[in-house]
């Protein structure tokens, strides 16, 4: 395996352009992105040699293209402060997840972290890795890119998964900081290099959580025997938040979190969702957003309005910091994929942090406790 140091993401404004044009495109018709609201372009790929690229404490972001919506771009989303800024309160995890021919009790459990700083594993990114699948270019199936630590089953931990879903026409790239931040927190990142991530027969997310767990049970695999593929979480932005909506209704995925977009689960989940959106999005406006969270009526959902953000100024594209939003995420994903209890009160009860931070608006159903 080639590796190589990551120093960063390379803004340019062609790819900027190229962005924001294909965004004010698409003049509310969400038919492009497959039923999602509305989604993102870049010009960037995730398309490399086949090799791997190690990040420092896995927060450095890779190469790609920059984004944003309505012409603005931030490095840490437009809100600032409150709880998404937090750290975390002390307290245990519950043990992970079964690793090929396991048990829970094979995997040691997960201590709380902050999820606003990095986790402490180092990061390896896989590109090109994977099967064929999903509409790529030419519409013809593509493979993925995999974010995680380099050392897997450090201190015998067995690694969740979180399956990534991209906006229109991106790849996995250009939200490099926010899964390179996952993954040094301890999470599996698979994602589809295909710029339409909810086409496809099947569409890709959930066949790379098949792959994964494929590897784990391969003893010639690098991840034989370190994946918990009884963890699996799925996130994704813009029409990867609508890909994400469908990946959960999969009994393989035990969470969501879609981001700037969705489509109304209803009752098929299989797991708790947070719903994210921006009240300054005109791309995927929160009303729809709210739709989607309200068809929700068999498990814990969340919606969430970051007030200040829009369809994309709340991705961190230039340094390693998580914006609220993204910090938000990688909490969520904690506690219901690591057991992360110390991080619970972040969303559930009436007192939440997110419920009482006002940077948000909050809604819960479900979530009493």
């Amino acid at each position: 395996m080639e590796i190589s140091s990551r120093y960063g993401r390379c803004l340019t404004s062609m790819a900027l352009t190229a962005l924001l044009s294909a965004a004010c495109s698409t003049d509310g018709d969400p038919s492009d992105a497959g039923g999602a609201s509305g989604g993102t372009t870049a010009t960037g790929g995730a398309a490399g040699t086949g090799g791997a690229t190690v990040g420092s404490g896995g927060s450095g972001p890779g190469s790609g293209g920059a984004s944003a919506s309505g012409g603005s771009s931030s490095t840490g989303g437009s809100a600032s402060g409150g709880a998404a800024t937090g750290g975390s309160a002390s307290g245990g995890a519950a043990s992970g997840g079964s690793a090929s021919g396991g048990s829970p009790g094979d995997c040691a459990p997960w201590t709380t972290a902050d999820p606003g700083e990095p986790g402490p594993f180092e990061v390896v990114t896989e590109e090109n890795v994977g099967p064929l699948a999903g509409v790529g270019e030419d519409d013809q199936p593509t493979d993925f890119m995999v974010f995680r630590p380099a050392e897997l089953g450090q201190d015998g931990h067995c690694h969740p998964i979180v399956t990534w879903g991209n906006g229109t026409g991106s790849t996995p790239d250009l939200y490099g900081t926010l899964l390179e931040h996952l993954a040094s927190h301890g999470f599996i990142v698979i994602g589809s290099n295909s710029p339409n991530v909810a086409q496809g027969n099947p569409p890709p997310m959930v066949v790379g959580v098949e792959w994964l767990i494929e590897q784990n049970a391969d003893a010639a695999s690098p991840y034989f025997g370190h994946v918990d593929t009884e963890n699996v979480g799925a996130t994704g932005h813009s029409q990867g938040g609508l890909a994400t909506s469908n990946a959960g209704r999969d009994p393989l995925v035990k969470s969501i979190a879609p981001l700037c977009g969705s489509s109304g689960p209803g009752d098929d989940l299989s797991g708790p969702a947070f719903f994210f959106c921006g009240g300054g999005d005109e791309i995927a406006t929160c009303e729809n957003i709210h739709n989607a969270f309200a068809s929700v009526t068999n498990q814990p959902a969340m919606f969430a309005n970051l007030l200040a953000a829009d369809h994309a100024n709340w991705i961190t594209f230039v340094g390693t910091t998580p914006s609220p939003a993204e910090t938000a995420v990688t909490a969520w994903m904690r506690v219901h994929l690591m057991g992360d209890t110390a991080l619970r009160n972040w969303f559930y009860g009436a007192s939440c942090l997110l419920c009482t931070d006002a940077e948000w608006e909050i809604e819960q159903s479900m979530m009493d406790e």
